[in-house]
Formats: structure tokens, C-alpha cells, sequence
């Protein structure tokens, strides 16, 4: 289904099969598949700038907080964020430092839809911090902060 309708929009392209991202970037990387007169010959308008209106409710939210995070705490943080607001994040991504966890986790979401792994090992000596990102309509930077600050070990159980 999903080969079809790229064929629908594209009928020359080159289809890689792909899961989880995981591909020679030989096969994708330097291979001149855009070609500005290739474009502009189908699309003289291609360049003119058309006026257009940003939606001043998308933003990104940018979160850096060192220590660690209580796995349970922090799955029930995400379940709850994901179930309240989920229509409204577009995509969501982050580096954690899980509580006795000797890798990094690491995520990425679009909308409800989460996924994550555990990657490279904390090096010795390095800090163990999260780094988490959110963009989206209508973030609230203080709750998405103090909720994620709560899921810290030792910050104790949140109402």
C-alpha cells in the first residue's frame, strides 16, 4: 500500500526498503536526487516567493535535565503526556539516563506513537543527563519541565 502511493507521487523514484532506519547511506547520501532545473523545467514558479502565514502556535519545546529517572515514574509520565496531548505533539525526541541502566536510552516519536532503544554506554566520568525535545501546538514548557523533573530518582512520587 504504502509503495503504491509513493508510485502515485513519484513514478520514477528509487524505493530502498528500510527498518528502523537502518540503511547504507552509500545507497542515499551524495546521489544528485534533486536537481534544481530538473525542477524548475516541471515548475517555472518553483523559486517566487507565494506569501504565505506561520502558525504561531507550533514551538519547540528544549529540555536539559541532569540526573537520573525513575523508569516506572517516567513510563507513566509519557503514558499520561502521550494520552493528553499526543495530537499535539508532532514529533518528540530524547536521550536518557535511566536509573541503573548502564546505556543511554534513546528516543523518538511522532505524535502518540513512541519508540526507543538502548544505545552506547554512559562513557566513565560522564554526566548523566537528559536531553529531551518537543514540537508541537500549544507546549506547555513549565508542565512538560515539572513533570519530567518529577520522574527524577529522589524526587518522590507525583500526585
Amino acid at each position: 500500500m504504502v509503495v503504491s502511493r509513493i508510485r502515485a507521487i513519484n513514478t520514477a523514484v528509487e524505493i530502498i526498503p528500510a527498518q528502523h532506519a537502518k540503511i547504507d547511506l552509500r545507497e542515499i547520501m551524495d546521489v544528485g536526487a534533486f536537481d534544481l532545473d530538473r525542477v524548475l523545467a516541471e515548475d517555472p514558479a518553483f523559486l517566487t516567493d507565494t506569501e504565505h502565514q506561520h502558525d504561531t502556535t507550533v514551538t519547540s519545546v528544549g529540555i536539559d535535565l541532569p540526573g537520573e529517572l525513575d523508569e516506572d515514574r517516567l513510563n507513566q509520565r509519557l503514558g499520561d503526556l502521550l494520552r493528553t496531548k499526543g495530537a499535539d505533539i508532532f514529533r518528540s525526541k530524547g536521550i536518557l539516563a535511566i536509573a541503573g541502566a548502564p546505556q543511554r536510552y534513546v528516543f523518538q516519536g511522532v505524535h502518540m506513537l513512541l519508540d526507543g532503544e538502548f544505545g552506547r554506554e554512559w562513557a566513565e566520568g560522564e554526566a548523566r543527563t537528559n536531553r529531551l525535545v518537543f514540537i508541537g501546538r500549544n507546549l506547555d514548557r513549565n508542565a512538560l519541565e515539572r513533570g519530567f523533573a518529577d520522574c527524577l530518582t529522589g524526587a518522590g512520587a507525583t500526585a
